[in-house]
């Protein structure tokens, strides 16, 4: 059952994606972008690496607003152990695709929700796991033109014109997307619970 939320609820992320699956869950919410750069160190764990910027962008924020509940989230591609993050450009866009052709990838998500002003905070990982069909040089060049992969983590979204390219889907969708909302509400009712317990 959906606990009513008492406080002021924030999204750090103007994510088109991540906006449209946060208001499936039938809550109210403001939109707060976080200006954390997001780096994708050579030496970093993935999980360790998502979770870090996930709470890097929730702490952003929390720095703005008096009292809230943040969320902030990121999202990787994990292909053959090397991380693919946004594409620098269409060159790089190309080769992402290249890579993911005809191959599998996990999508990884850090989920960070930090109670403000208490600073009390939850961590959670998302996974998927997707595979891809063989994509030609055409469709490649076609689908870079169209400038949709420009600005999602392995050059192309799950739930736009990308999704012709997926052979089979494992786990979250919403993960995938860039959001897992079945752990954002299991962690929300987290809060929702320290707080009824707390009053």
């Amino acid at each position: 059952m959906k606990h009513i939320l008492k406080k002021r609820f924030v999204l750090a992320s103007h994510s088109p994606g991540r906006i449209a699956l946060l208001k499936m869950l039938g809550y109210r919410f403001d939109i707060i972008p976080h200006s954390i750069e997001e780096r994708f160190p050579g030496n970093a764990l993935p999980e360790e690496l998502v979770q870090n910027l996930a709470f890097l962008k929730a702490t952003d924020v929390a720095g703005r607003v008096d009292s809230a509940i943040i969320i902030g989230a990121d999202t990787i591609v994990l292909h053959n152990k090397s991380i693919l993050g946004k594409p620098k450009d269409i060159q790089d866009a190309k080769r992402i695709l290249s890579l993911l052709s005809n191959s599998e990838h996990d999508i990884i998500s850090g989920v960070c929700m930090m109670d403000m002003p208490s600073k009390k905070k939850l961590l959670r990982i998302g996974r998927t796991r997707i595979k891809m069909k063989r994509i030609s040089e055409d469709e490649i060049e076609i689908y870079v033109r169209s400038g949709e992969p420009m600005d999602k983590a392995g050059a192309y979204a799950v739930q736009g014109e990308g999704k012709k390219f997926i052979e089979k889907i494992e786990g979250s969708y919403s993960n995938a997307v860039g959001l897992p909302l079945e752990i954002v509400q299991e962690m929300l009712n987290n809060f929702m619970d320290r707080n009824n317990s707390n009053a």
